[in-house]
This record gives C-alpha cells, structure tokens and sequence, in this order.
C-alpha cells in the first residue's frame, strides 16, 4: 500500500467541514493509499525534521497544500525532492484536491522522479561497499570489480555501466583500488569518508564529479534507491 503525505493549513479552504472532512474524502477516493497528513501552524510552517523523518520511514509521494512558508517548502524540497516526488498546489475544492492526488500518485507509480542512470549505480555502488564494511585494509576490506554488479546491491543489469562508474570515482578518490591476480580490487576512500556519507545522504556528488554522471543519456526511476538506509548528516 502507498503511504500519501499531505500538508493542510490550519485554516482549511475546503468546504466548511474542515481537514478531517478533507481527509476522509481522500480515504474513501483513494482506498488502496494509506493517507497521513500534518497540519500547519498559524505561520503556515511544520517541523521539517518531524515530517521528513515520518517520510522517510514508510517513502510515499507528498503534496503540501498552499500557503506554506517558502522556506519551509524549499527545505522539505531539498531533503525529499530528490527521492519523491513533492508537490506544491493550491486547491480550493474536493474536486481539485482529488486530481492533484491522482497526478502525484500517477507520477510515484510511474518511477518519478526519474534520475541519470550513472548517478543511480554510483550510489548503488557506494551503499554497496559501505554496507559490506569495504574501506581498504587487508584483503577483506575489498571488493572484486566483477563482484559488484553480482546483486545485494547493485542488480546486475548495471554491469554494463558499473566499470565506467567505477572508473569516474576512483579518479575523484571517492574509491581505492589495488591489483590481484592479474585484476582489480575496489574500496571505500577512508580519507574521504565524511565525503562518501555526505554523497549517500544527499544523494549527489561535488559538481566536477556529478556532471561526469549526467553524459549518458539513460535515466532511471528513482525507486531504485528507495532500499538505501537514511545516513545521519555528519556520519563519520
């Protein structure tokens, strides 16, 4: 079931029933949705780090109904628009309310929002090593190149695009390699490991780095990612 996150004003513009009245029109519209929803402050604001933590538990598309603080919206934009699709609409009917729904829930089930393929593997590539404990070392702290792209991780229908990924963070030292037996090893950088934690939170790269992941021209759904765990700011 699809969990729906939306945003309400205080002061509801639907009707003269207010939000719960709003809510159980969403619940009996959309029946398969699981529907929650937060109600702003007499600012127009919320606790972006209450919502985006609520997101994130249970990741499902979020519609946040005008007026809401511009920087409350861009903000919960930053945190989520990268991984979900986030809308903002100002509704003044049932009617209204129940299309934007229909049209975010359209573009979640769709795959949006949609990412560069290369952007995607990376960042598939990076978990992957991080969750096996890859920082270099001795022998167990690396990973075969042929190993990679083998599931856990990173599905092997990337192993075509996995040596050219690997190629471009190896030379931005966000990987280490070493040769054995005739091929190569790979690691987590360790003297980049704030910058590794900081990419797989934000899920980008330093522009130098992240335009070389724009040159293919395949984009994939963002879902792809929905399975990598939410890494705190300042993970070291």
């Amino acid at each position: 079931m699809i969990s729906l996150y939306v945003g309400f004003p205080a002061t509801c513009f639907i009707g003269n029933d207010g939000v719960d009245a709003a809510v159980e029109c969403l619940k009996v519209e959309f029946p398969d949705v699981r529907i929650k929803h937060v109600v702003y402050d007499a600012r127009c604001s919320l606790s972006i780090l209450d919502f985006c933590s609520m997101v994130g538990q249970r990741p499902g598309p979020v519609l946040l109904l005008e007026p809401i603080q511009s920087k409350v919206l861009e903000e919960v934009r930053l945190r989520l628009a990268l991984k979900l699709p986030v809308a903002c609409e100002m509704i003044v009917c049932e009617e209204e309310l129940c299309a934007a729904v229909d049209t975010i829930l359209g573009q979640f089930k769709s795959g949006e929002p949609m990412v560069p393929l290369d952007l995607a593997v990376a960042l598939l590539v990076l978990a992957k090593l991080e969750d096996g404990h890859m920082w270099g070392g001795n022998a167990k702290g690396y990973m075969w190149a042929a190993d990679i792209p083998k599931g856990r991780g990173v599905d092997e229908k990337y192993k075509d695009r996995v040596p050219y990924v690997l190629n471009i963070l190896l030379q931005h030292s966000f990987l280490i390699s070493k040769p054995s037996k005739g091929k190569s090893k790979f690691a987590l950088n360790p003297s980049l490991k704030p910058d590794i934690y900081e990419a797989l939170r934000l899920r980008s790269f330093p522009e130098k780095t992240g335009r070389l992941f724009l040159r293919h021209q395949q984009l994939e759904s963002v879902r792809v990612l929905d399975d990598l765990p939410e890494y705190a700011a300042g993970r070291m």
